[in-house]
């Protein structure tokens, strides 16, 4: 079965997107699928990183100088070029190559751009967050945990599409199940913090909780502060850290799931790394740092399984201060968000399991 991947990643985009398809790849390559990327040159992309894990990428070529699509709006930048140009760029790598499943995971790319490519393959996938446009495809995924996901994409995909929504299907790498061993129920008091906002962090937020943390005076707290390789203050963040015994500085890491089993409380952005946490039962607080995580974490917040602070141009370090001081002094609410961060993703391994039976054929 031959699969191609098209995703991107930026400093406008993130490595989110990178990051869960290559969990994908590896989920359907373990099945015997034979997977290949197609990647836009984007300044901040991570081509490099998918050809050390082994995949062939097929590379389109890099945008105009400013990044955007000529009159783009949204989410429509992040193409860097007008939709139909991506399209015909994309079916021309595709041109002499057998596709039996294309998968998308691109905010900027809808059904205009799916029909374009429908000759060109047998199916199509869509990896979405959002529910805001129309898609031609076969399967799609929504992994999000928001008001009424079972069913947002009614009148938004044909009525063949076989959809896979909510939590149990969120891919996540296989590091995290391996964990699941040592998962625990967080009692007790606070020994370990866990600081992780993302792969790029291009506003520093985690310059901000940092500082926040060492407000408290707590230096019988460890911290381990994660960044990206691409996270533009990581020399400033590294410096700090280095500053305290009790601030350890971690940079584009392979043993995230290890370094939660070892917090007892984590603070960091929504997304994926907000299943990862749930996944191992460690209790969070949450900044919303894009517009598609607002309606998640408030969900998740009203289920009482996160602590949401809202969105990070509104938190001053005083307000996380507060908040950290707060959730630290208090075990039960703790031990609580624990449990029911892990209710929530009870049922991942099977659904997933499910989800690549289907997409295999």
């Amino acid at each position: 079965m031959n699969v191609y991947i098209r995703v991107d990643a930026s400093i406008e985009i993130g490595t989110g997107h990178v990051m869960r398809c290559l969990t994908l790849a590896e989920k359907l390559q373990e099945q015997g699928a034979d997977v290949r990327f197609i990647c836009r040159e984007h300044k901040g992309h991570l081509i490099d990183l998918i050809t050390a894990k082994g995949y062939e990428v097929l590379v389109l070529k890099r945008p105009q100088e400013n990044g955007m699509a000529p009159n783009g709006s949204g989410h429509t930048q992040w193409l860097g070029v007008p939709l139909s140009v991506d399209a015909h760029q994309t079916k021309e790598l595709l041109m002499n190559c057998p596709c039996d499943l294309l998968i998308v995971d691109h905010y900027a790319i809808n059904e205009d751009w799916e029909v374009l490519l429908r000759n060109q393959v047998k199916k199509i996938m869509v990896i979405d967050d959002l529910a805001d446009r129309k898609h031609d495809c076969d399967f799609l995924l929504d992994q999000n945990f928001v008001q009424d996901y079972q069913n947002r994409y009614d009148s938004l995909v044909p009525s063949y599409c076989k959809t896979f929504l909510g939590p149990s299907y969120v891919l996540l790498r296989p590091e995290f199940y391996h964990q699941l061993k040592k998962q625990k129920l967080r009692t007790g008091a606070v020994k370990r913090i866990l600081i992780f906002y993302g792969g790029i962090d291009h506003t520093n937020e985690t310059g901000k909780a940092l500082s926040s943390f060492l407000a408290l005076g707590r230096n019988d707290i460890e911290v381990d502060v994660v960044v990206g390789q691409s996270n533009l203050y990581k020399m400033e963040i590294a410096s700090i850290c280095n500053m305290y015994e009790y601030l350890h500085f971690h940079c584009q890491i392979d043993n995230m799931a290890e370094l939660m089993n070892w917090a007892d409380l984590s603070i960091g952005a929504g997304g994926t790394t907000t299943w990862e946490r749930c996944l191992l039962g460690l209790p969070s607080i949450v900044v919303s740092i894009a517009e598609n995580q607002k309606e998640i974490c408030k969900s998740l917040a009203k289920g009482k399984v996160i602590t949401y602070l809202g969105e990070k141009e509104t938190i001053e370090q005083s307000c996380l201060t507060r908040h950290l001081k707060i959730l630290i002094e208090n075990e039960a609410e703790r031990t609580e968000m624990s449990r029911l961060s892990y209710q929530l993703m009870k049922d991942t391994i099977v659904s997933q399991q499910m989800m690549i039976k289907e997409l295999m054929g």
